[in-house]
């Protein structure tokens, strides 16, 4: 018998199944064979002779269609994911008219532009957008939602909206969440904007894209760790988790891009309480710290200390964090850069150095296993956000979501290496240890030796529940 696609004497890396070497085929866009090695033919063939084969990347956590169409960044962004082994990705998106009227017309912009499968996740900013939460789940897919703590007593006047997003609003969210019959996941910035907003001098600068406070070039980076710190983060955290549990939701909830060890340590002590939420870090958190970030690092929240960097690891091997993301966006200098810290735009791009990272960081400086990595790049990830077993295993009749990865080849990143929109990244001159040779989206070859090969529009929405 002969398939349509087949990944050739690779070792294959499976949270389920451990690590083993085997033929994996595709036909019709699933996995659709597992053989010893050499046992299975293809139409197309891949050599994947000493080297690893894994469930295609996932990233949860991207913002594309802020600072350019959501058209432009399907195209440019999911092309530039491939060379990083990403074939899924989630967008966050957030808008303060009702998503029934605007999202047909989002929907138009992404089909025909992703070269990787997608899913919207949606910031809900409003009692009249919770309301509309039946209609999302059950005629559009969408499960996903994001509760932005960050927007507290300013979404009125960012987004236009009759909201001020205080604790009533979430736990009206929360508790229509619960009550859905298909499962849904919560995204939660965790930040306590009383105490930021006072630490910043009441300028409440990081609920827009760019900081509106006068700009000051003697500042660096440090006034972002000084205003926004790790304990402001933590109690936020813990009291949404808190929320989320008296309603029985706290299997769905999704404590995003933790930045601070007390955070961890805060999610592991409630773990040991009892509590099943899921936790989120992110590449940058992991790979810098305070020192060596300038404006092209500016986030919210923001890079903190070796300390910090340290406890993350920790707890991504021991099971505390379960997911990585990126928080990424497709800026470009021009808009990224302004006059000092505060003049800056918030976010960066990220995702196609997500799972390279950390591999090179993580696997091939012995922080975490190969096995692990596959679980918070992938697997993991496709279980919070609801797309398991359609994505992030390799098994027959999953989607054949798969990337072929060299960790012993090393490149150094730069734009160009990225094929993104971005002419900068916080990574530039970096030299990073393990790489994918080739990139499969759902049976076709995407992304092969350096170059893309996929087809722009071949990509799709994830309709869920699966």
């Amino acid at each position: 018998m002969t398939y349509d696609l087949v990944i050739r004497n690779g070792t294959v890396v499976s949270v389920e199944h451990g690590t083993f070497e085997a033929d994996v085929a595709a036909d019709d866009g699933v996995v659709s064979a597992i053989a010893r090695p050499g046992a299975l033919d293809g139409d197309e063939v891949v050599d994947a002779t000493g080297k690893h084969v894994l469930p295609g990347a996932i990233d949860p956590h991207t913002h594309h269609g802020i600072y350019r169409g959501l058209d432009e960044d399907a195209e440019s962004e999911s092309r530039s994911d491939l060379v990083g082994g990403v074939t899924t990705i989630g967008n966050y998106f957030r808008r303060g008219a009702s998503y029934e009227e605007v999202m047909p017309g989002y929907f138009e912009e992404a089909e025909p532009n992703y070269y990787h499968d997608y899913f919207f996740s949606l910031g809900l900013l409003s009692f009249e957008h919770i309301e509309e939460i039946p209609y999302l789940v059950e005629e559009l897919g969408i499960t996903t939602f994001k509760w932005y703590m960050n927007y507290k007593y300013a979404a009125g006047e960012k987004f236009g909206v009759d909201c001020d997003m205080l604790d009533d609003y979430g736990d009206a969210f929360i508790q229509k969440l619960a009550e859905q019959d298909a499962p849904t996941t919560l995204g939660y910035h965790s930040e306590n904007v009383e105490i930021t907003n006072g630490l910043a001098g009441g300028n409440v600068y990081v609920t827009s894209e760019s900081d509106d406070t006068e700009a000051d070039p003697d500042e660096g980076y440090e006034v972002m760790v000084e205003e926004f710190p790790g304990y402001a983060e933590t109690q936020s955290m813990v009291a949404g988790a808190s929320l989320a549990k008296l309603h029985d939701y706290d299997e769905s909830f999704y404590a995003v891009h933790i930045s601070s060890a007390k955070t961890a340590n805060e999610l592991a002590a409630l773990r040991a309480a009892g509590y099943d939420h899921w936790g989120e870090t992110c590449p940058h958190y992991l790979c810098l710290t305070t020192e060596e970030c300038d404006e092209r690092m500016k986030v919210n929240p923001p890079v903190r200390s070796q300390h910090d960097q340290d406890v993350l690891w920790e707890r991504l091997a021991d099971g505390t964090i379960s997911c990585i993301g990126t928080d990424h966006c497709a800026n470009v200098s021009e808009t990224k850069f302004g006059e000092g810290i505060r003049d800056s735009a918030l976010g960066f791009p990220s995702t196609p150095v997500m799972l390279p990272l950390v591999l090179s960081e993580g696997v091939n400086e012995g922080r975490i296993s190969l096995e692990r990595a596959v679980a918070v790049t992938s697997t993991n990830t496709a279980k919070a956000w609801n797309l398991y077993p359609k994505k992030g295993t390799i098994r027959v009749g999953s989607d054949a979501d798969l990337v072929v990865v060299d960790l012993d080849e090393t490149k150094t990143v730069t734009p160009e290496l990225l094929q993104g929109a971005a002419d900068y990244s916080p990574y530039d001159g970096r030299e990073v240890t393990g790489w994918p040779t080739h990139t499969i989206v759902r049976g076709r070859l995407a992304y092969a030796e350096g170059e893309v090969v996929g087809e722009k529009g071949y990509g799709t929405h994830i309709d869920r529940p699966i």
